[in-house]
């Protein structure tokens, strides 16, 4: 069984900086931290041969899906998707959370350093379903959707304690929608909605008569957090940004899922298309502990990084 969105990897410039933002924003706390160094890091996570790094995992206390990965490397590097302009190319692109009133939490992140990208602004994504949503920026110029949901009862979302949530989704932004979403879903994920959104092309940021084509999956093991979401901007094609999104570049660098075979995992992934970053290797990183690890190339380029616990 391969799990929900255990952690999301973001490589930052200054790790207690982005520590506290997150901290004071969202009320997260430090659940693990260590030092990311040796062969097998390296081999696992793109870096290059000598690079150290230090990682702390950040998110609600007692939480253990949809938690944030943070990593200083110990070189300088540049954001990856460097000033957004090309906010149509491929890969991990977003960290989604919610919140209970989403102009007192873009008011809180923009005091503790963040920035505004797109104001709050309404939408309906299903029936029964609808949100406020924003962009903003965190210190490191990192995409954060910070939405207020209005979910109907008995909904699959309606259940929320009113804290900011873990990671929701982490969103990749993909060249079809439709072939991601059958690949995930051969993952075991199943799809909560599938959307085509049109008309906000000033929120987005996108050229006029650009639609976002939004497909949304979760695991079975977690349907409310550590979800899948694909954005398609039907009519703006992309490129792929696997070969940017690499320490030390900073910007949203893997997402890591659990398996209880390894193996079976990889052949499956293999034989759907996926290609592996590297062999397996064993290592000791939170949030697992010592665990067997391996990382693939997802059909747009974004690093998924599976593992099994010892």
């Amino acid at each position: 069984m391969i799990s929900g969105l255990r952690a999301a990897t973001v490589s930052v410039a200054d790790l207690e900086r982005s520590c506290s933002f997150y901290q004071d924003v969202f009320a997260y706390t430090r659940l693990a931290e260590a030092k990311v160094a040796g062969r097998e890091a390296e081999l696992l996570w793109q870096m290059p041969s000598g690079l150290t790094g230090r990682t702390a995992v950040l998110g609600p206390e007692g939480a253990a899906t949809g938690l944030l990965r943070l990593v200083e490397f110990d070189e300088p590097g540049e954001p990856y998707w460097g000033d957004y302009s090309r906010a149509q190319d491929y890969g991990h692109y977003a960290l989604n959370i919610r919140v209970r009133d989403i102009h007192t939490a873009v008011a809180r992140l923009r005091a503790a350093g963040g920035r505004s990208k797109s104001e709050p602004s309404h939408w309906t994504v299903a029936a029964g379903l609808s949100a406020w949503d924003s962009l903003s920026y965190d210190p490191d110029g990192n995409v954060l959707d910070v939405f207020q949901l209005e979910a109907a009862e008995g909904s699959l979302l309606a259940d929320y304690d009113g804290r900011p949530s873990v990671l929701q989704t982490v969103a990749i932004h993909v060249s079809d929608a439709r072939a991601s979403a059958d690949f995930y879903s051969a993952l075991g994920y199943v799809e909560l909605y599938d959307k085509l959104v049109e008309n906000m092309e000033s929120f987005f940021r996108l050229p006029p008569g650009t639609g976002l084509r939004n497909i949304n999956l979760y695991a079975p093991d977690s349907p409310s957090a550590g979800r899948v979401e694909l954005a398609q901007y039907v009519g703006f094609p992309g490129v792929q940004q696997r070969d940017r999104a690499v320490p030390p570049h900073r910007g949203i660098l893997s997402v890591s899922l659990a398996t209880d075979d390894l193996a079976a995992t990889a052949a499956l992934v293999t034989r759907l298309g996926g290609e592996p970053v590297c062999p397996a290797v064993e290592l000791d990183l939170p949030p697992y502990g010592r665990t067997l690890a391996q990382s693939f190339f997802g059909p747009d380029g974004e690093v998924l990084e599976f593992h099994q616990p010892y």
